[in-house]
């Protein structure tokens, strides 16, 4: 059985990082920084664990009201991509998937219904993290993430 659609209407730019983890699963990951974001049919947090912006390291955490917002941000600079691995994610669907450069990015991106779209990204300088923590990290939030999007949703509904 399909998992509901998550209700997103209440996520806006000036919620969407309370949203998405609150301010203690943000505090367990080390945030320095949350700065949230939006976009045509995105909203955005980028979660920043360091000040540093030569070696960033941290989380974004988007929701894509639809595939088109989805794929646009898709800008074809990433060095190395590798191909997506089918996975799922508190019992829906997703897809997993590393870059490789300067930085190294693992993340997940979750069919939540309706249309709409979760993405997580930890992104981290290269050789600093582990591939097998970056992607255990990014499934980790994106578990906390949808459990608050679904909560909150259901609230609102």
């Amino acid at each position: 059985m399909a998992a509901a659609p998550v209700n997103t209407a209440g996520v806006k730019e000036g919620s969407v990082c309370e949203a998405t983890l609150t301010e203690a699963q943000q505090k367990a990951i080390g945030v320095w920084e949350a700065e949230p974001m939006s976009g045509k049919g995105e909203v955005s947090c980028y979660f920043s664990m360091t000040p540093d912006e030569d070696n960033p390291a941290g989380y974004v955490v988007s929701v894509f009201r639809n595939e088109e917002a989805l794929l646009g941000t898709a800008d074809g600079t990433d060095p190395s991509p590798t191909k997506a691995v089918p996975v799922m994610v508190k019992g829906r669907g997703a897809a997993r998937q590393v870059m490789y450069g300067d930085d190294w990015r693992a993340s997940l991106t979750v069919d939540i219904g309706a249309g709409q779209f979760l993405f997580v990204e930890r992104y981290s300088p290269a050789h600093v993290v582990t591939e097998r923590d970056l992607n255990a990290q990014a499934r980790k939030v994106a578990e906390q993430a949808l459990a608050n999007l679904e909560k909150a949703g259901a609230e609102g509904a």
